[in-house]
């Protein structure tokens, strides 16, 4: 066997490895885990409150928890724009988080709602976060053409 072929192999195992180490890390979401999460999908009113879900129940953001997510996040966008720094800084501590958000303003979202959002973040951006309102504006534009 040619020597590159070996090391080829060699570099091809190893990154299966990781990979797979990688994705047994992520633990699976209980059926027990799941019925909490949904029950405290409707507490979601603020920043804080969906990062402390976030916190406990990434893993079950999936189905219709995910769609309950899409539409706590758009509640708050929609309905407390003025609270956009209190994500911004939550996004700085946590970038999984800001991420996590972004997705979440979706098109299983009302028109209207990924409208807001969008109007928002072209017309109303506060000072300094002009990143994540052009996020925001990516994501619900993406999210409108669906």
């Amino acid at each position: 066997m040619p020597r590159y072929f070996k090391v080829l192999c060699t570099m091809l195992f190893l990154m299966a490895l990781l990979v797979g180490k990688g994705i047994s890390q992520v633990p699976a979401c209980t059926p027990a885990q799941a019925e909490r999460a949904d029950t405290e999908i409707d507490r979601l009113h603020a920043w804080d409150d969906l990062y402390k879900w976030y916190k406990a129940y990434q893993h079950c953001d999936d189905g219709v928890l995910a769609e309950g997510y899409s539409e706590a996040v758009a509640r708050v966008l929609v309905d407390h724009w003025s609270t956009l720094p209190r994500l911004a800084q939550l996004g700085r501590k946590s970038a999984d988080f800001r991420k996590f958000v972004l997705l979440h303003v979706d098109a299983t979202l009302d028109t209207n709602d990924i409208e807001k959002i969008r109007a928002n973040a072209q017309t109303k951006c506060p000072a300094g976060l002009r990143s994540l309102c052009r996020d925001l504006r990516s994501e619900a534009v993406a999210a409108l053409k669906q």
